[in-house]
């Protein structure tokens, strides 16, 4: 019997070290709820819609410059980063057969003037020249005209012959016939002339077409800058061959970097509350520091899907002051302030607990705490508002969170290697 007492007797002391062990160092000891107290307080508050953004350039702030012209592109001015002002010359492309063109085009608008200048000098005199002979032929008409009537009445009287009638009568044909064929020509000198001046004119027009037809091609081999911007894209360098077809190819982009907006994409929940006019905040995670500041511009009617989620897009303009740290693709953090309410009863965020269906605050009682059911309103990210269930100066208590406990080990700790 002393032999089995001293072979159980150790086993029962390891035993009792083992619970002891667990009951002290192990177990999990269970930690009484401890709260802070707090005071129903009146003041104001604004609900507070976080969202996330990206800034993009607005419409207008990037431009691609191409070029409507053909050939070798002999100059670019400026690479990626560069600073354009409106109006700069930022590309040449080579323009030889143009200028060899136009001059063709001026020489051929020249000879047209020429020939106007011709016809407008020679035509008249001709005119002149053509009248002057039919007014001779018509005097010479009424002259064989008046003959013939005289030698007819001589006849009558018997004082001429027949030959001197016939004689009368041809060369008052003769005299006649001259003159109508003088009319004709007269007639015909002036309707050539006006024929004449108006091709000599339908050439000058068409030379002048030419001309600013060539001049406007002129004005495609050398790319101005339309607006103030940075150089954000090179499509091409120099010596490349630049072919235009039926859309002008790029040759170089420009971003205005003052004109930017931030995209911002509001849940389909919460979009009933977001207005254009609504002021924000926002940061960027270059400047985290900095709280930028805007309004909302605009609120597009069509929705975007992403992961089955609904949003609706809603921009901000930026201040010109905030563009000059932002830049595109940037993504924002956005506060969307969409209500405010002034002078209304407030409890810090913790205080208010959601329990069996309702909103619930713990006020003291005694050394206990007793849930009190309130109607909450709008909350921000400190306070919340109450409508009803308290008063201003009430006494409440907020529940501290307990630390947990981590158990300790009487074991060294072995260094990492």
């Amino acid at each position: 019997m002393n032999k089995k007492l001293k072979i159980a007797l150790p086993l029962v002391i390891l035993l009792v070290i083992g619970i002891l062990t667990y009951f002290f160092f192990f177990r999990e000891k269970k930690q009484e709820i401890t709260y802070t107290p707090a005071t129903v307080t009146r003041g104001d508050i604004t609900r507070i819609v976080e969202v996330t953004g990206i800034i993009k350039p607005q419409v207008g702030a990037q431009v691609k410059v191409g070029t409507r012209a053909t050939g070798t592109l002999i100059k670019l001015r400026y690479q990626v980063g560069d600073y354009v002002k409106k109006g700069e010359l930022i590309a040449l492309i080579d323009d030889r057969q143009i200028l060899s063109d136009l001059d063709n085009a001026k020489a051929s608008l020249k000879y047209a003037e020429d020939n106007y200048k011709l016809i407008k000098d020679t035509y008249p005199l001709k005119i002149a020249e053509q009248e002057a002979t039919l007014k001779s032929l018509n005097a010479q008409k009424e002259y064989a005209t008046t003959n013939l009537n005289r030698q007819l009445e001589l006849f009558k009287r018997g004082f001429a012959t027949q030959d001197e009638i016939d004689r009368a009568k041809k060369e008052a044909d003769v005299a006649v016939s001259n003159y109508e064929q003088a009319l004709t020509t007269l007639k015909r000198l002036k309707e050539e002339y006006q024929r004449q001046l108006e091709l000599a004119q339908s050439n000058i027009d068409q030379a002048q077409a030419r001309i600013k037809n060539l001049e406007v091609n002129l004005t495609y081999t050398r790319i101005y800058s339309p607006i103030n911007g940075i150089v954000s894209q090179v499509a091409t360098q120099e010596g490349e061959t630049v072919v235009a077809g039926l859309s002008a190819p790029n040759l170089i982009t420009l971003l205005d970097p003052n004109l930017l907006e931030i995209w911002i994409y509001v849940d389909e929940t919460d979009i009933g509350k977001v207005k254009v006019g609504l002021p924000i905040e926002y940061k960027v995670d270059a400047y985290r520091d900095k709280v930028f500041q805007g309004t909302i511009s605009a609120i597009y009617p069509q929705p975007e899907i992403k992961d089955n989620i609904v949003y609706y897009l809603a921009t901000v303009k930026i201040k010109p002051e905030d563009a000059k740290f932002l830049r595109p693709e940037m993504t924002t953090h956005v506060k969307i302030f969409t209500e405010t309410k002034k002078n209304v009863l407030l409890v810090p965020n913790p205080a208010v607990k959601f329990e069996k269906g309702e909103y619930i605050v713990f006020i003291p009682k005694g050394k206990a705490a007793e849930p009190v059911p309130v109607k909450v309103g709008i909350r921000d990210e400190k306070m919340t508002e109450i409508i009803s269930g308290l008063k201003e100066n009430d006494k409440i208590l907020i529940e501290k969170k307990p630390i947990p406990q981590i158990p300790v080990s009487n074991q060294p700790q072995q260094g990492r290697r």
